[in-house]
């Protein structure tokens, strides 16, 4: 490769220093003076400076001035000059062709950095657009890995993503493992021109997601940045998809629970109904005696129980979609407390229950059947809760007012105690 890029510019200045022979030749022979023959060599000097650059056009310059020295200088055909002005007139040649090619040199190093930026932008576009096109049913890593490696022209990917410890390779990149993880646990990004390297902390803002290894790269810092930029922001926008599908499959189950108790308590329901109507019938018609009367009475209290919880599945059913209305109604609050305490005879077992009521009468505005539903569950939490045979609290309290214009609050507490 070398010895191509000497080749070729030496192809370069033998052509240029043919080109100023050649006019210097023309202009000698058609005898013109030194100032034509000098405008002739610095437009040949700068057309090679705009082609080729600043060293092929510094050597054609000197090359040229030694012509016009030579044959339109006196004395004529030797390399001397007489006149101190000759001097000057070639200074200023060989000044203005250094100038030119220097001139040149920058803009085409700088037309070089704008393409390169430009390709890089475009490498970065193209790898943000890819990754909104990622297939969210198949694993990130690999895809990630496989575009950075590809889009960005490099000959190999190293992604870790500390979310869920995934490690993926592409391409050839001779990092190891925990290289990649310690990159990520000391927070030790870098660059490696010997090797051309880069390694990269996958940040969220300041928090660290993961690490980024890409070998055999010639792009820049910034662009390296960008790209790793990128990859963390895939690996958080996977994550939150991930999160979101589970809540919406979570929302769904809690959907088809609700539905399952509300089908429950609608199928318990009519036969319940045909049970306690028969029951309550055989009653009324007070032809039982002894045992089957005994018989009967527990038919109809168990069923009763029954379609109690029935109602109670019903009432949690549309509570869980958020289809509930409530029916206030002005409730005594002691009385519900022993009425819930009796249909919980059987849960609460050999619990002793000791009930202390307010002073005044508790008169609460409430939805009498949830009231009762969440008495019901403080007294079987404390049942199952509490060591056999604790006794169980059961007190009403009046709760001071929140503010000068709030009213009276009333509250009820259900605990269980030694």
């Amino acid at each position: 490769m070398t010895r191509k890029l000497i080749r070729g510019v030496a192809g370069r200045i033998a052509a240029g220093a043919g080109g100023s022979l050649l006019i210097t030749c023309v202009a000698y022979d058609v005898h013109v003076n030194l100032s034509s023959a000098t405008s002739l060599q610095l437009l040949l000097v700068t057309a090679i400076a705009l082609r080729w650059g600043f060293l092929e056009a510094g050597i054609v310059s000197l090359l040229s001035v030694a012509g016009l020295d030579y044959f339109f200088t006196e004395p004529l055909l030797k390399f001397y000059i007489a006149d101190p002005r000759d001097w000057v007139a070639l200074g200023a040649f060989e000044s203005v062709a250094l100038v030119v090619s220097s001139l040149s040199n920058q803009v085409r190093r700088h037309a070089r950095e704008s393409e390169l930026h430009r390709s890089q932008l475009q490498k970065l576009y193209e790898l943000s657009q890819s990754i909104l096109l990622l297939d969210r049913q198949k694993p990130l890593e690999p895809q990630l890995a496989s575009l950075l490696h590809s889009i960005l022209r490099v000959e190999g990917v190293v992604l870790w993503n500390a979310y869920d410890l995934q490690m993926c390779r592409t391409g050839e990149c001779y990092v190891t493992d925990d290289e990649v993880r310690s990159i990520y646990l000391m927070d030790s990004s870098g660059d490696d021109s010997a090797t051309r390297t880069s390694m990269r902390v996958l940040r969220l803002g300041v928090r660290p997601i993961g690490s980024l290894v890409i070998c055999g790269h010639s792009l820049d810092a910034a662009t390296i940045n960008a790209a790793a930029s990128l990859a963390a922001v895939a690996i958080e926008r996977a994550r939150s998809f991930s999160t979101e599908t589970s809540a919406e499959a979570a929302r769904q189950s809690e959907q088809l629970r609700a539905a399952v108790l509300d089908g429950l308590a609608h199928a318990f329901k009519s036969p319940l109904t045909t049970i306690r109507s028969a029951s309550s019938g055989l009653l009324a018609m007070d032809t039982l005696a002894g045992k089957e009367k005994r018989l009967v009475v527990l038919i109809d209290q168990h069923a009763a129980q029954l379609s109690d919880l029935s109602s109670r599945l019903l009432r949690t059913a549309k509570l869980d979609s958020g289809e509930l209305r409530l029916r206030r109604e002005e409730v005594d609050l002691e009385r519900l407390i022993e009425c819930s305490v009796e249909a919980s005879t059987q849960e609460l077992g050999e619990h002793p229950i000791n009930v202390r009521a307010a002073a005044r009468r508790n008169l609460v505005w409430a939805d009498k059947q949830l009231l009762q539903m969440a008495l019901l569950q403080l007294l079987d939490n404390a049942a199952k809760y509490s060591p056999p045979g604790t006794t169980i609290s059961i007190r009403s309290v009046r709760a001071p007012p929140a503010g000068p214009s709030a009213g009276t609050e009333r509250a009820s507490r259900a605990s269980s105690g030694r």
